[in-house]
C-alpha cells in the first residue's frame, strides 16, 4: 500500500526533496517570511502575498446574522461603520485547505454562536490561498494569513476590544493560522484547533504550528490522526493545554476507512464535497464543535491516555476531573481527554 501511495503523495504534497535554497519574502507591515529552519516545514515554498490570497474578514452579529459586513484590517472606519461591538466577545473562524469563509459549516457555526451569546463572529476567508493543488504552498500561505489576522485583531483592539475577549477557532490549516496570529498578538483569550492539520506540522518545531503559548487557553480536538500514508489529515500529537480525542482520535464512527483511492478527488473537489468520503473524519470535528455550542451534546470527556483508551479504561473522571469537549471546555482542566460518540448525525451524541 505504501509503495502504491508514494507517487500520489509526492505529486500532491510536493515531493520528498529537501530544502535547496534559503530565501525570504517581505510584505510590508506584515514582516518578512523565510524558509530557513524552523520554517522549512513547507520545504522550499514561501507564503504568497496577502493581496494574492484575497484575505477577507466577514462580520456577523445579532443585528446582521445573515448578511456579512466586510471589515478591513487597514481601515478602522470599516470597523466604526459596522455593527462590531467592542464590548462583546469576538469569535474568529478560519477555514482550512481547499475551503472558504462562506462554507455552510461556518454559517451553521456562526448561527449557533450568535444564539449562544451576543457576540461578534468574524469568518476569515483566505479561499485563494487555500485553493492550491500543491498542499505545501497552502501550508506556507498560512503564515501570512496569521499575520493579517493579527493585524485585524490589533485594529479591533484599537477600537476598544480587549485581547482576552478574542476566541480564535480554526479548522485544519486554520488551526495553525490561529496559532500564528496568537504568537504575534500576546494575550489572546482562547484558541480552539479543530483537527489541526498534520502534514507539514506534526513533527516540526512548535513555532511552526499551534501550541499552548499562543493564547491564554488552547484546546484542540483530534478526529483524523491516522498516518499520512493512510490519508489522515489531522495529527495525534497533543498540542494544546487540553487535547480531546473522540473515539481515540482516529477514524470516526460512520466514516469510511481512509484509503488512497480518492486523494485527487479531495484536492479537486474541496473539503465540503468530500465530507462523506476521504475527509469524513477530518470534517466530523465541525459537527462536534457546532453541536457543543448550545449543548445539543455535552461530550463529557475522561482524562486518559491512548493506551488506556484502547484497553477500555477511559470511563472515570478520577481525581483529575472530566472536561467537556468543544465550546464549553474548561480552561482549568488540562491534559488529554478521551470519549466515545455515536455514528448518528447530525450531533453524533
Amino acid at each position: 500500500m505504501a509503495a502504491m501511495l508514494l507517487p500520489l503523495l509526492v505529486c500532491v504534497f510536493g515531493g520528498t526533496h529537501g530544502l535547496i535554497f534559503t530565501n525570504s519574502k517581505c510584505y510590508g507591515k506584515y514582516g518578512c517570511f523565510s524558509n530557513a529552519s524552523p520554517y522549512n516545514n513547507a520545504k522550499r515554498f514561501l507564503p504568497e502575498s496577502p493581496e494574492s490570497q484575497g484575505i477577507q474578514f466577514l462580520l456577523y452579529t445579532r443585528t446582521n446574522r445573515a448578511q456579512a459586513q466586510i471589515l478591513k484590517e487597514a481601515d478602522s472606519n470599516s470597523v466604526h461603520q459596522s455593527h462590531y461591538n467592542h464590548a462583546h466577545p469576538t469569535k474568529m473562524i478560519t477555514h482550512g485547505y481547499t475551503d472558504n469563509g462562506r462554507a455552510q459549516w461556518i454559517k451553521q457555526m456562526t448561527q449557533e454562536l450568535l444564539t449562544n451569546a451576543d457576540c461578534n463572529v468574524i469568518a476569515v476567508n483566505w479561499e485563494k490561498g487555500a485553493a492550491k493543488t500543491n498542499y505545501l504552498q497552502a501550508a506556507a500561505n498560512t503564515r501570512v494569513v496569521g499575520a493579517v489576522i493579527a493585524d485585524m485583531i490589533k485594529t479591533l483592539h484599537s477600537a476598544g476590544a480587549a485581547y482576552s475577549s478574542f476566541h480564535l477557532i480554526g479548522h485544519s490549516l486554520g488551526s495553525h493560522i490561529s496559532g500564528y496570529a496568537g504568537e504575534i498578538v500576546h494575550g489572546v483569550g482562547r484558541i480552539t484547533g479543530l483537527d489541526p492539520a498534520g502534514p507539514s506540522f506534526e513533527n516540526y518545531d512548535p513555532r511552526t504550528r499551534l501550541d499552548p503559548s499562543d493564547a491564554n487557553f488552547v484546546d484542540a480536538i483530534h478526529t483524523d490522526g491516522e498516518s499520512l500514508l493512510k490519508l489522515g489529515f489531522g495529527l495525534m500529537k497533543a498540542i494544546g493545554d487540553a487535547d480531546f480525542y473522540p473515539n481515540g482520535g482516529l477514524n470516526q464512527p460512520g466514516c469510511p476507512a481512509n484509503t488512497g483511492n480518492h486523494i485527487f478527488s479531495f484536492v479537486t473537489g474541496g473539503m465540503s464535497k468530500m465530507k462523506d468520503g476521504v475527509a469524513c473524519s477530518h470534517s466530523r470535528v465541525l459537527d462536534f464543535f457546532t453541536s457543543s455550542i448550545n449543548n445539543h451534546c455535552s461530550y463529557n470527556a475522561f482524562p486518559c491516555t491512548q493506551h488506556n483508551y484502547k484497553q477500555g479504561h477511559c470511563t472515570s473522571c478520577g481525581s483529575h476531573g472530566c472536561s467537556h469537549m468543544g465550546y464549553h471546555a474548561s480552561p482549568s482542566k488540562n491534559g488529554s481527554f478521551f470519549l466515545k460518540t455515536s455514528a448518528n448525525g447530525p450531533n453524533y451524541c
